[in-house]
């Protein structure tokens, strides 16, 4: 920098034979309303037209700095490449083919500005074709205890890792990205984060990013064995909570829980009670957080009932509610 200040936000983006959606996703960050930030982009040896895309809008706005790898060394790699060059009080990322809509930064900086408690924030997504007409608009948890649980028990997603905006000083103490795991490095390094440095997590329940399914996204070509290969992170999560976490591994194979016997479900209660407990107790959320995360419990092994049972309970929900209010 030329002179002492500090940027607010560094923006890294990986990327590797983007040149088709690329300049999109560029101009999704250059035309944010918040514009502190710096712009590291890491061309991770692309052999298509990236780099002269990313050469063309550097030499138009400064805030842009290349970053080059010489040969293709993988996302994992090129996101950390970035990272240690970042010199923003808040980092964050975007896929090279996505798109943020323009006050996803702003909204992101000013609720951490808001939460000095929250070490992370992301944000709500719209999984996208490639003309950006909406596929789905996945619900994400937006507090911090909803996020570690569905993190451990893979429910849902839990948040849109690429967006998510996180205070340095939490990367400052950890190892990043992990190149030796595929296709989940961002989960390990966010659950790392968790038993490790302690950090809370939010989602701000605004759709402010666009995330682009083709057919060279990775996640859409390895869909398959994606949910396989997230199992050696959530069982090395679990592991870290001892016996509680080897007595719950057995739900892993049960994503989604959709298919439990009576006789299951009565033993996922008991697991998923002793892992509330651990996870409290090691903490990875806060003591006050118990009560929600049991709600959250009930209401995750009601999902898993017969259907006439769930119509049953809400019936008798909705006598005891009349009968309360008379």
């Amino acid at each position: 920098m030329k002179d002492d200040h500090m940027l607010q936000v560094s923006v890294v983006m990986p990327v590797y034979n983007s040149e088709r959606f690329l300049a999109e996703a560029i101009e999704s960050i250059l035309q944010q309303t918040f514009t502190d930030f710096e712009f590291l982009i890491v061309d991770d040896g692309s052999t298509d037209g990236s780099l002269a895309i990313i050469q063309d809008y550097a030499e138009h706005d400064s805030r842009i700095r290349i970053l080059q790898l010489p040969v293709n060394k993988g996302e994992a790699i090129a996101r950390n490449t970035g990272i240690a060059q970042a010199s923003g009080k808040l980092i964050t990322g975007i896929d090279s083919d996505d798109i943020s809509l323009p006050q996803r930064l702003e909204k992101q900086v000013a609720y951490l500005e808001a939460h000095s408690d929250i070490g992370g924030v992301g944000v709500f997504h719209r999984v996208c074709n490639e003309d950006l007409t909406t596929i789905v608009s996945p619900r994400l948890p937006t507090y911090h205890h909803s996020i570690v649980l569905n993190f451990v028990l893979y429910i849902r997603t839990a948040m849109k890792c690429a967006n998510m905006m996180l205070r340095r000083e939490y990367l400052d103490m950890q190892p990043l990205y992990d190149p030796t795991i595929a296709y989940s490095a961002d989960v390990d390094l966010f659950m790392r984060l968790v038993w490790e440095n302690g950090i809370r997590y939010a989602n701000l329940p605004e759709e402010l990013y666009l995330y682009r399914r083709h057919d060279n996204t990775m996640s859409n070509r390895h869909q398959a064995m994606k949910s396989k290969l997230y199992i050696p992170v959530r069982r090395q999560a679990l592991g870290r909570l001892g016996a509680p976490g080897r007595g719950v591994e057995w739900i892993i194979h049960k994503h989604p829980l959709t298919k439990l016997t009576w006789s299951e479900r009565r033993r996922a209660r008991r697991d998923i009670t002793r892992l509330i407990e651990a996870m409290v107790a090691h903490n990875w959320v806060d003591a006050d957080d118990e009560p929600l995360l049991y709600a959250e419990m009930n209401q995750l092994l009601e999902s898993t009932t017969p259907r006439y049972w769930q119509m049953f309970l809400n019936w008798y929900r909705y006598r005891i509610a009349r009968h309360i209010h008379r």
